[in-house]
């Protein structure tokens, strides 16, 4: 069964998914929109997609279109999703899936009631070198996980009008790339920690420039964790245990992971290199389509709920409403 995915929104990471989507067998570009016709069509002809659709109502309402991929910034991520879900229609929404606990718990409980499938694209989850950190830490390798450390944390020019910064775009580096060391931690540790907290630069216009803050997990795990937009960080992310540690060249996309004991001797090396990363997300998802799954077992509902929930939490340490 070939998926049919639809695209709303047409920026730089819708970019991306249109791109490598081309490449995955058996899914094909349906439908694409966004709030210039004239760059749909474009977008629609480069990436050859079978229709330009003038809304994106038209993408989410279209029979033809088996799930829609959410490309728009993160202040629409909770309209539209709560739109597709309405309409029974299959959701695979960009990271940060929502920007509060109370958007994802409304959303995953209405793909439940309409038992429509709902996703976030956290496409790290999906790659094969996190699911052998996982696999690690599953099976004991490195004893009892103690402490996860990571970071991502690149350095660009302060815009307020760079939807990164934008207030009304819902930016900060918090929802930018924090969510990737979060989501590292929740998806080594599970659920949601039993205490956070943190501390934020703020940018001129108030949004989290960085930000560094720590988790403790229900069975003691602790995880130091930083983001932001002011300086290049060290990429690696670390995991350590009573009998080990493994290392992953990043948080948010790694091709590889190392198993060391607790010397730092390399036990073992996982790599697998990717063209880009994003086809194992796309394959991840048409697969659970074609299964008639609602829900994904490598990015399930209840950690997407508490990566929200860690948001509420810092934004509220940091005195930013959301």
């Amino acid at each position: 069964m070939t998926i049919k995915f639809g695209i709303i929104g047409l920026g730089i990471i819708s970019t991306r998914f249109a791109k490598v989507l081309n490449t995955v067998k058996d899914v094909e570009l349906c439908s694409v929109a966004s709030r210039d016709i004239e760059r749909t069509k474009k977008f629609a002809k480069q990436f050859k997609a079978q229709k330009a659709a003038a809304t994106y109502e038209e993408v989410i309402n279209d029979p033809d279109v088996n799930v829609v991929y959410i490309g728009l910034t993160h202040n629409f991520h909770y309209e539209f999703a709560k739109k597709c879900l309405e309409a029974h229609k299959p959701v695979l929404c960009e990271k940060p899936f929502v920007t509060t606990q109370k958007q994802a718990i409304e959303l995953v409980n209405l793909a439940k009631k309409n038992k429509t499938f709902l996703m976030e694209a956290m496409w790290t989850r999906c790659m094969p070198a996190y699911i052998k950190a996982q696999e690690w830490v599953k099976y004991g390798r490195i004893g009892q996980v103690k402490l996860i450390t990571a970071n991502f944390s690149y350095r660009t020019p302060y815009d307020p009008y760079n939807r990164i910064f934008n207030k009304e775009t819902d930016g900060g580096s918090l929802f930018d790339v924090g969510i990737y060391p979060i989501d590292f931690a929740i998806g080594i540790a599970g659920g949601y920690p039993q205490s956070v907290t943190g501390s934020a630069q703020l940018a001129p216009n108030g949004v989290d420039e960085a930000a560094a803050f720590s988790m403790k997990f229900e069975n003691g795990e602790l995880a130091n964790l930083a983001c932001g937009f002011n300086v290049r960080a060290m990429e690696e992310a670390y995991i350590y245990g009573t009998q080990g540690r493994i290392i992953l060249e990043n948080c948010y996309g790694p091709q590889t992971c190392t198993l060391c004991d607790e010397n730092g001797k390399t036990i073992e090396k996982f790599k697998k290199p990717v063209p880009d990363g994003f086809e194992y997300q796309i394959r991840h998802c048409a697969d659970l389509l074609r299964a008639g799954k609602i829900e994904s077992d490598l990015i399930p509902w209840e950690d997407t709920v508490a990566s929200a929930a860690i948001f509420d939490a810092l934004n509220k340490q940091w005195g930013i409403n959301q």
